[in-house]
């Protein structure tokens, strides 16, 4: 499969960029591409002596992005948001509720949520429609964040511009609080992976979570919600010889 250029001197086939993305998130990935580009432009000789870039990143020591496996934790979160913020509250809680990506979340208006039953939009990554229940609960709290705004208002704005925050101030945000409360290997990825993980172990339907996803296979779901890590762990802890 013909590879393409994501950096001036990496190159990466979709399915490598596609696995990678998955398995680190976008903002992670794009910072580690980004040092192995400097590596080789500081060091030239490294253009010859790396043969494959997806392994190179694969092997750079790149922090996996988890989901929040401790509903604990979750809590932790949701207090150390709430008083920082409402809006950095609300953005985690729609985030681990809905499953959506960052980049479908933050372009959300009030009009996209209140008063609806479904959140409906076109996923920016993949171009498919999506169209996603809100809950009860979900339901309530959206109508708590929203009573003072205007439909036309952002859901999650800069309080400088007015316009949607940038994903990586949501990151910094988000993981700000997260290294707070003790949880480690967060990213913006972390609030789908976390809805998909407790999706799964409630529901065990990893076929129903593959299509909310939009992945191409079970087991690329399973290996991003860290499930199959999981299930490795757990046979290799009571083994022995």
């Amino acid at each position: 499969m013909e590879k393409k250029q994501v950096a001036s001197f990496v190159y990466l086939t979709a399915g490598e960029y596609q696995y990678l993305l998955e398995k680190f998130g976008e903002y992670r990935l794009k910072e580690k591409i980004k040092q192995l580009n400097q590596s080789k432009i500081k060091q030239p000789e490294r253009q010859e002596s790396i043969v494959s870039d997806y392994h190179a990143l694969l092997s750079r020591g790149m922090q996996t992005v988890e989901p929040i496996r401790d509903k604990l934790l979750i809590q932790a979160m949701k207090d150390e948001l709430k008083r920082e913020s409402d809006r950095n509250y609300f953005l985690f809680v729609m985030g681990i509720n809905t499953g959506l990506r960052i980049s479908d979340l933050l372009p959300l208006q009030v009009r996209d949520v209140r008063g609806q039953t479904h959140i409906v939009l076109k996923e920016k990554k993949t171009n498919k429609a999506k169209r996603f229940l809100i809950n009860f609960e979900l339901r309530q709290q959206i109508d708590h964040y929203t009573i003072h705004m205007a439909d036309e208002d952002y859901l999650f704005s800069s309080y400088k511009t007015g316009l949607p925050i940038q994903r990586v101030q949501a990151y910094k945000v988000l993981n700000k609080a997260a290294k707070r409360v003790g949880i480690t290997n967060f990213g913006t990825h972390s609030m789908r992976k976390t809805f998909g993980f407790w999706h799964y172990t409630i529901n065990k339907n990893v076929a129903l979570l593959q299509d909310i996803f939009n992945h191409a296979s079970p087991d690329i779901t399973l290996r991003y919600i860290g499930i199959n890590q999981d299930i490795v762990d757990q046979s290799l802890a009571s083994f022995s010889l």
